[in-house]
C-alpha cells in the first residue's frame, strides 16, 4: 500500500516556499519593467513604445516612410532633430513614432527641400501639439517658389503654429552632446534637389551626414568648397537614385554604413549601379524598404545598428 504523506510535512513546506519564492520573482521582474519603461517597449512591442537611448547614448532613427525620407536625432543630452517626415500619408506615423518615445519637444525641424516625399509629413507633425523650437528650410528665390499645395500648406502649418522658421545657410551650433553643421548648396534654378540642405551630426568621434536628394553638380559642389565631409553613417542622397552618389563625393565621405530611404515605387530607387557604387566603400548597406526603421545607437566612440526587420 502506498503511503500517504502527512499533512504538514517537510516537502509541504518546501512546495510553499519554491511557490512563494517564484511569486516574489515575478513581481520582481515587474517592478524593474515598470520602472525602465524601455524594457517596457521592448516587451510590449513597437504599438506601445519604442525603446529610447541610455544616458549619455545618441540615437538616429532612419524611419521607414515608403518613398521618402524621414531620420530623428535624439542626442546625448536629449535634445532633438527631426529631418523630413515623408509623404503626407506618413504625418501621423512619424508623429505617433516621436510621441512613443516620449518626446514633446522637437528642438529643431529641417525640411531638406520642397518635395512632398520629403516635408508633405512636416505638416501633421508641426501641427501635432508638439512642442517644436524651430524649422530650418531652404529659402527658394522667388521667381522659382513651388506652387505646389503640399509646399503651401507646410508654409501655412508652420504660419499657425506660431513657430521660428529659418532659411537654411551655412552653420555650425552645438546641438545633442556634439555639435550640428548645416551645409546649404548655392544653387539657383528649379531643380528642387538641388536646394536640399545637408547636415552633419557629430558625437564624440562619430559623424552622421545627412543629405536629402542632393544631385551629383551638387555634391561635386561641396566636395570643392573643401568641406569636411566625411562620416561613418550617410543617408544616401535621392533614395539611391543615379542622380547622385558620385565618386568624388563617396571619396570624401569614406562611409562606413550607408542607409537608402525608399519604398515600392515606379523610380527604380535604389539604382543597381549607385548600390555597386557603394559597396566599393561598405558592405554595411540598408533599406527602409528591406530592414524597415534603422537605428543607430552611439556612445561618442562606438556604433551599434538594429533593424526593425
Amino acid at each position: 500500500m502506498a503511503r500517504r504523506r502527512k499533512r504538514g510535512s517537510f516537502l509541504d513546506s518546501k512546495e510553499v516556499f519554491i511557490s512563494v519564492l517564484a511569486v516574489l520573482s515575478l513581481v520582481a521582474v515587474f517592478c524593474f519593467v515598470v520602472t525602465r519603461p524601455e524594457f517596457m517597449g521592448e516587451l510590449l512591442g513597437d504599438n506601445d513604445k519604442i525603446p529610447s537611448a541610455s544616458e549619455g547614448e545618441a540615437r538616429v532613427y532612419f524611419i521607414d516612410v515608403g518613398q521618402g525620407d524621414c531620420q530623428l536625432i535624439v542626442g546625448g543630452n536629449g535634445e532633438t532633430m527631426l529631418i523630413d517626415a515623408g509623404e503626407s500619408e506618413y504625418g501621423d506615423t512619424v508623429t505617433d513614432f516621436i510621441r512613443r518615445l516620449g518626446i514633446e519637444r522637437l528642438d529643431y525641424v529641417v525640411g531638406t527641400h520642397p518635395h512632398s516625399d520629403h516635408i508633405g509629413g512636416l505638416r501633421q507633425v508641426i501641427s501635432s501639439g508638439i512642442e517644436i523650437g524651430c524649422v530650418i528650410t531652404p529659402q527658394i528665390p522667388e521667381e522659382y517658389a513651388p506652387t505646389t499645395r503640399t509646399y503651401e500648406r507646410f508654409l501655412t502649418a508652420i504660419e499657425e503654429s506660431g513657430v521660428t522658421l529659418r532659411a537654411s545657410k551655412n552653420e555650425s551650433f552645438s546641438f545633442g552632446g556634439g555639435t550640428v553643421e548645416i551645409i546649404q548648396p548655392e544653387y539657383y534654378g528649379d531643380n528642387y534637389n538641388n536646394y536640399s540642405c545637408c547636415v552633419i551630426y557629430e558625437f564624440g568621434s562619430v559623424r552622421f551626414l545627412f543629405t536629402g536628394d542632393l544631385e551629383k553638380d551638387m555634391e561635386r559642389q561641396l566636395v570643392n568648397r573643401d568641406l569636411d565631409l566625411s562620416a561613418d553613417v550617410l543617408k544616401v542622397a535621392h533614395h539611391g537614385s543615379a542622380t547622385s552618389s558620385c565618386y568624388d563625393f563617396l571619396d570624401s565621405v569614406m562611409p562606413k554604413y550607408c542607409v537608402i530611404g525608399c519604398g515600392d515605387s515606379g523610380y527604380n530607387h535604389p539604382n543597381p549601379d549607385v548600390v555597386t557604387r557603394l559597396k566599393e566603400y561598405t558592405s554595411e548597406i540598408y533599406r527602409t524598404d528591406n530592414n524597415g526603421t534603422v537605428t543607430f545607437t552611439c556612445d561618442g566612440s562606438e556604433l551599434s545598428v538594429v533593424c526593425e526587420r
